[in-house]
């Protein structure tokens, strides 16, 4: 790790008594290390915020490098379709979502231990479901894409298709998607960041989705590495909601 360094996942080695400074879209962070210990300072471009500093004292053996490794958020994530369509029943729809990824920084030694985690962009929490039955979430100012074009892959934003399919007896109008990533790995492709594909067969209001994880890298990535794993790998016959309910979005066009 220089003094001004590209950001790349993988180990670092931080420097003695110097900084070094690494940035991952909006996410900045500057490095030191000084009598055994961790420094490191972290703001985002564009939030107004004063930078944020902290210190850590690494395990016994730590030999001063870091592990920078890719993670998704915490969180199911719902995010809005560029435009509104209805998936008529017995349709199938790929979507692209572009998931603002968290830098989990690890230091390296006798023993691994993560140091800290930072998104590299605030979400807005939101609420997914009734008051009875719902789960708190993240909303993302990002929109799901029909197809990926070269402007669409940042380098701070992992991509997520996904397949959706209507097996419901209805029509389907699709204004809203929740997609859960803790079940996504995250694969390097070149400069593109993807997960695998999220199949999603939407079997009506009242029972919800299925959904299953492909267990390789999408077809869409040419030569992927892996460079982390999903945190909880997806249960078989995992059903979930998906989309928004039906009539909460049909009364805009009665």
């Amino acid at each position: 790790m220089s003094d001004d360094t590209a950001f790349d996942w993988g180990t670092h080695t931080v420097p003695d008594d110097r900084e070094a400074s690494l940035a991952l879209g909006p996410l900045e962070l500057r490095f030191t290390r000084s009598a055994g210990e961790i420094h490191l300072t972290h703001w985002r471009q564009g939030e107004g915020q004063e930078p944020r500093r902290g210190r850590w004292v690494p395990g016994p053996g730590w030999d001063g490098r870091i592990a920078l490794t890719p993670a998704h958020p915490d969180r199911p994530v719902i995010v809005k379709p560029e435009d509104e369509f209805w998936l008529l029943k017995g349709a199938e729809a790929r979507i692209y979502v572009r998931i603002p990824l968290v830098v989990r920084v690890e230091a390296l030694g006798a023993a691994r231990s993560t140091v800290v985690s930072l998104s590299t962009k605030v979400l807005s929490d939101t609420w997914w479901g009734s008051r009875e039955d719902g789960e708190l979430c993240y909303f993302l100012d990002t929109k799901a894409r029909r197809s990926m074009e070269e402007q669409g892959f940042l380098e701070h934003l992992c991509v997520c298709p996904l397949q959706l399919k209507n097996l419901s007896p209805d029509d389907l109008l699709v204004t809203r998607i929740a997609l859960r990533p803790k079940h996504l790995s995250v694969f390097r492709d070149g400069n593109r960041l993807w997960s695998e594909l999220t199949s999603v067969r939407y079997r009506g209001e009242e029972v919800g989705s299925e959904l299953d994880v492909a267990s390789e890298p999408p077809e869409e990535a040419t030569a992927p590495e892996r460079l982390s794993a999903a945190e909880i790998p997806m249960a078989r016959g995992f059903t979930a909601r998906t989309f928004a309910r039906l009539r909460s979005s049909l009364g805009e066009w009665l």
